[in-house]
């Protein structure tokens, strides 16, 4: 079958695109640690293994009279040294890929633009280029990832594919306690928090949720220790990325998730984390259920497909998605996203030592991923102090959970 000559963006990408040559742009960063050094040459033959099976991330952008495309790039990009700032932009050009593979000492990092994968997406890529840079390395073939899908299966734009009009519907959000930023968006602060895994399960156990919920509650109550007492009758709004692919049995690469929405009101008197845990849970189970994500996936397209959003020029969409887009942030006070528990072949695991992913923020994020005993959180911020993230550190201490603080910039290249 002949490979695809142009993709069209999905309606996540389309959202993304717009920040194009923007140093603000949205971009996932996933770290593999591994257990030697890495060897750049075996990486690269890794990365060119791996490209082959995942064409639609080796793309460029293009713009349209209506909208931004894809084309598929030239070359495949060389893996480079980790000198640039984390998550810097990917599309400065014309010619720009839109994903880069970097390393230093013992890390290998992926870094994709938003506008091509979700945090979901993407981990299946890494997963893949561990897999492949495992066999280049110490010549252990171990079991590929599994991941079906042709590529027009792996590139379609599920969105579009699972439209129904008749179901769409907004739902209404309240307005988030807002985390003061500093004035400069130029300037990130990243940082991997690394707990043990089965302490922060038992932890949610014993309250009886689930351990994303448990730990989006913890970050609930640091940032309600920050609020000014003023403040408190306003709502902790955290939203949560909800993967869309298991409800339509898709198997896209492209971004494909809807949002779920956590408020929670601190009032006079604070509770219990348990308790903070026990509301986030029923939000979490409402807000998930299938009839709500299609409600509200299907109002994102429709906006998508209102003739008169379709035929506005490319240059004015582009601006009013950029306004649209900070007029949306204003109203989150933090972002959650869980990954889940990263499984590799048994093969793979001698020689890799943990996963981490952080992304670009436009105030705080927070993302959750284990692998084998190491859970990570990512927490990448544009916030004026760190003060919601010592508390949250001081929280889970205070519940038993004591871990570790890696700043990634020192395991980048001087």
């Amino acid at each position: 079958m002949a490979a695809l000559t142009w993709y069209r963006l999905d309606n996540v990408g389309k959202y993304y695109s717009a920040q194009a040559g923007s140093p603000n742009q949205a971009v996932f960063r996933l770290t593999a640690i591994m257990a030697d050094e890495v060897d750049p040459a075996c990486l690269q033959r890794a990365l060119d293994t791996t490209i082959a099976l995942f064409p639609g991330f080796n793309v460029c952008l293009r713009n349209g009279a209506f909208w931004h495309y894809l084309v598929p790039a030239s070359t495949v990009p060389r893996v480079q040294a980790d000198d640039l700032p984390i998550c810097h932009s990917l599309h400065v050009g014309p010619q720009s890929v839109l994903f880069r593979v970097s390393y230093h000492a013992r890390r290998f990092n992926v870094e994709v633009s938003h506008m091509i994968s979700d945090g979901r997406g993407s981990l299946e890529f890494l997963k893949a280029l561990i897999s492949s840079y495992v066999a280049e390395r110490y010549g252990v073939q171990s079991a590929p990832p599994v991941y079906h899908g042709t590529e027009e299966t792996k590139t379609e734009d599920s969105f579009a594919v699972n439209y129904e009009r008749h179901l769409a519907g907004a739902t209404p959000r309240p307005r988030g306690f807002r985390l003061r930023k500093r004035k400069s968006r130029k300037q990130t602060d990243y940082l991997e928090l690394h707990y043990s895994a089965g302490a922060v399960y038992a932890a949610a156990k014993a309250a009886k949720v689930t351990v994303t919920s448990y730990l989006i509650a913890a970050i609930i109550c640091a940032v309600r220790t920050s609020m000014p007492t003023a403040k408190r009758n306003r709502a902790i709004r955290i939203d949560v990325p909800v993967d869309l692919r298991p409800l339509f049995a898709s198997t896209t690469l492209r971004n494909f998730f809807g949002l779920a929405c956590i408020a929670y009101t601190p009032g006079a008197t604070d509770e219990p984390l348990a308790a903070v845990a026990a509301h986030v849970q029923r939000q979490l189970i409402a807000e998930t259920q299938p009839d709500a994500l299609k409600r509200r996936m299907m109002h994102m397209i429709r906006l998508e497909r209102n003739p008169f959003v379709s035929f506005v020029p490319l240059p004015l969409k582009d601006v009013a998605l950029g306004v649209a887009a900070r007029k949306a942030a204003l109203d989150v006070t933090c972002t959650v996203s869980s990954l889940g528990r990263m499984v590799v072949d048994p093969a793979v695991t001698p020689y890799l030592r943990g996963i981490t992913l952080l992304s670009s923020p436009t105030n705080a994020n927070f993302v959750l991923c284990t692998y084998d005993d190491d859970l990570s959180i990512g927490v990448s911020s544009r916030l004026a102090d760190d003060q919601v993230i010592r508390n949250l550190k001081s929280i889970l201490s205070d519940e038993g959970i004591c871990g570790q603080v890696i700043n990634p910039k020192d395991h980048q290249k001087a």
